[in-house]
């Protein structure tokens, strides 16, 4: 952009991916790809737009030091290709839900993301939730080959078992758990509202004399709403959570589904036989457990009240093969302005101010998508300025390196108290949410190293940008 003597925004705005475009590979990404929106709002923060005017002004009030603007942006993919999880989510009578998932919790905040995300069906979170569970007798999955090499010949003679899948659990990694995991987590709440809740409702609005008060009314599961915890639909007296539980176990109602699911890029499907009728939902794997008073036939297929019934899959629509070498489809974007300044004398980088613009889809918890991009910017921030480890003898391998030798960023290198970010707001209420843990620790790196550029005319491309380097160069 420097070269061509145009806006480095301008820049990459002829430049972005759009909407429906292949990316490298020639797969389409999923849904809007928003990165253009990101370097709109960039282009026009008060940072970029005052960038030259802020410069000549600083420099003139600060002599010996050097003021800089700095903007990078990233869309990133998150994911691997073959990501799999198992959840499981059930009631009891008196309406506590529990939900246990494969997934572990590594400081992302998982435990309390899959907690919230569950109230989407049920109305409320979650009050028990077990991770990093890896014994599921309750749907018992086999798996076996290589997902990403698998010939397409070998994937569709393993899918002829109804109880085979190319993936058992993914490791809570490359920013998988939000999108990959949430998806297993709310198939299996959809399944138990749609099988217990949803006909527990219709029972207690069709009681009485001419039908109830669903009779005068046109009533679909499409129209069902949570509001404060209650259950209402069409203009229906909302229903509480515990009376839904009740009545779905007096019922013996499905009140508990296991799912096991599958994503190459693409999410699994199957047909399943479900009281009486045949569903295709996108899971691979799926067991229910009916209500304490199922009846007869009900009970017949499981021994005890809690006991899960495991179903065989009718039919399975693995995505195929074909999609490893077409790859990524999910991705979010991320933009981030640093504002800095270059000390002549000592050659230390100073950040006054950050701000980050961020596209994740729904948020689950805002509160735990602030913490992922303060973290995110600090761990960027540190790559860029400070963490250094030598190679060969002298590195960590040597046993003499600690956090005493290991430079690591704290509150004042960071612009803590100043610092700010942005979310775009999801294009509707049915957005999925997605991942962004890794994705917001990387334009910061590239928005210093600009903004270093910017402040002494000299852009380095090693890492980490110590005073040393920038001495040398202002030498």
């Amino acid at each position: 952009a420097e070269q061509l003597g145009v806006d480095p925004i301008d820049f990459r705005l002829k430049n972005a991916l759009r909407s429906g475009m292949k990316n490298t590979q020639g797969a389409v990404p999923a849904g809007a790809i928003r990165v253009d929106e990101v370097l709109q709002k960039a282009q026009v923060h008060p940072l970029w737009v005052n960038r030259a005017k802020q410069k000549l002004e600083f420099e003139l009030t600060h002599p010996g030091q050097r003021y800089g603007v700095g903007f990078a942006c990233v869309q990133k993919d998150f994911g691997t290709g073959a990501e799999t999880s198992l959840a499981k989510v059930e009631f009891t009578a008196d309406g506590k839900i529990s939900l246990h998932h494969t997934a572990a919790e590594i400081g992302t905040g998982m435990s309390t993301s899959q907690a919230i995300a569950v109230a989407k069906w049920l109305g409320k979170p979650a009050t028990e939730v077990r991770v990093a569970v890896t014994d599921w007798p309750d749907l018992p999955v086999i798996t076996s080959g290589d997902p990403y090499i698998m010939s397409q010949a070998e994937q569709d003679k393993l899918s002829a078992n109804p109880r085979w899948s190319p993936g058992y659990a993914s490791p809570s990694s490359a920013t998988n758990s939000v999108f990959y995991f949430t998806h297993s987590t709310r198939e299996a709440a959809r399944v138990v509202f749609t099988h217990g809740l949803w006909p527990a409702a219709m029972a207690i609005w069709r009681q009485g004399t001419g039908g109830g008060q669903a009779a005068p009314l046109v009533v679909s599961i499409e129209d069902a709403r949570w509001v404060d915890g209650k259950l209402s639909a069409a203009g229906l007296e909302a229903l509480p959570f515990e009376q839904l539980a009740k009545k779905a176990h007096e019922l013996g109602l499905v009140t508990g589904a296991a799912v096991h699911v599958f994503n190459r890029w693409q999410w699994a499907e199957a047909e399943f036989e479900i009281d009486g009728g045949v569903e295709r939902l996108p899971i691979d794997g799926l067991s229910l457990r009916y209500g304490d008073d199922a009846g007869t036939d009900k009970k017949q297929l499981q021994t005890t009240p809690n006991q899960y019934r495991v179903l065989n899959r009718k039919r399975v629509f693995i995505p195929p093969v074909q999609r490893n070498n077409a790859a990524v489809t999910y991705y979010s974007a991320v933009g981030t302005l640093v504002e800095l300044t270059v000390h002549e004398a000592t050659g230390k980088v100073e950040l006054l101010t950050h701000h980050s613009i961020m596209e994740c889809g729904n948020q689950i918890s805002p509160q735990l998508v602030s913490g992922q991009l303060q973290g995110g910017l600090a761990m960027g921030i540190g790559h860029a300025l400070h963490e250094y480890l030598p190679l060969y003898e002298d590195g960590p391998g040597n046993g003499t390196w600690n956090f005493n030798r290991y430079r690591l960023p704290r509150a004042t290198d960071v612009a803590v108290w100043a610092q700010t970010g942005e979310v775009l707001p999801p294009l509707t209420e049915t957005d999925p949410p997605k991942g962004i843990a890794e994705v917001v620790m990387i334009p910061v790196v590239g928005a210093i190293v600009n903004g270093i550029a910017h402040a002494i005319g000299h852009r380095f491309t090693d890492l980490p940008v110590t005073p040393q380097k920038i001495q040398e160069v202002l030498a």
